[in-house]
């Protein structure tokens, strides 16, 4: 193929079937056409995750661009490259999930600087990860108001919108409000 030559529909389809019938070289084929949509789609979150992390999601958007290409049905009336490119955001949300799981889907209690470490796992990784959920609440705690840190730190501890607003003298409105900016300063920093 020369360059600035574009894939044909029909030369898709047919790897499309290749890949269905289980060729793994119809797969790199099709990986390296849709290379640059991978890429683009990854390069969105580069200034805001580590090269692992980055990594990870380049995996998962490769995986989604397999599963698309396993569950194509033509006939569907979309194009293989509109329901490639859903996939794979959608498959890099999934991994964002895991990975804001890793690091933020924990109680507060959990961040705190006196926690024990649990038997049986190695020291140098408790002593790592322990530094970065210092970091993270350092980096948490810099980027919330006061109210919004202490509106956040119940919502963790799991008291309701309701509990909340009792609790700080605001309306469930206010909480509401707050936690919503709570969760984009957390997808900013994140």
């Amino acid at each position: 193929m020369e360059k600035g030559e574009k894939r044909q529909p029909q030369d898709i389809a047919e790897l499309l079937a290749h890949i269905q019938s289980g060729s793994s070289g119809a797969f790199v084929k099709l990986s390296e056409q849709y290379a640059p949509l991978l890429e683009s789609e990854v390069a969105r979150y580069a200034g805001i995750l580590g090269s692992a992390d980055l990594e990870d999601l380049r995996q998962g958007a490769l995986v989604s661009l397999y599963r698309a290409a396993l569950a194509y049905q033509p006939d569907r009336g979309v194009t293989f490259g509109l329901f490639a490119k859903i996939c794979i955001v959608n498959g890099i949300a999934d991994t964002l999930r895991y990975i804001g799981k890793k690091s933020v889907d924990v109680s507060m209690e959990l961040l705190g600087e006196d926690e024990q470490p649990e038997g049986g796992e190695n020291p140098q990784s408790l002593m790592l990860d322990k530094e970065q959920a210092q970091d993270l609440r350092r980096r948490i705690r810099f980027a919330l108001s006061e109210m919004e840190y202490r509106i956040f730190d119940l919502y963790l501890s799991g008291y309701s919108y309701a509990e909340i607003a009792d609790i700080i003298g605001k309306t469930t409105k206010s909480v509401d409000n707050a936690l919503h900016r709570v969760k984009d300063k957390l997808k900013k920093i994140l």
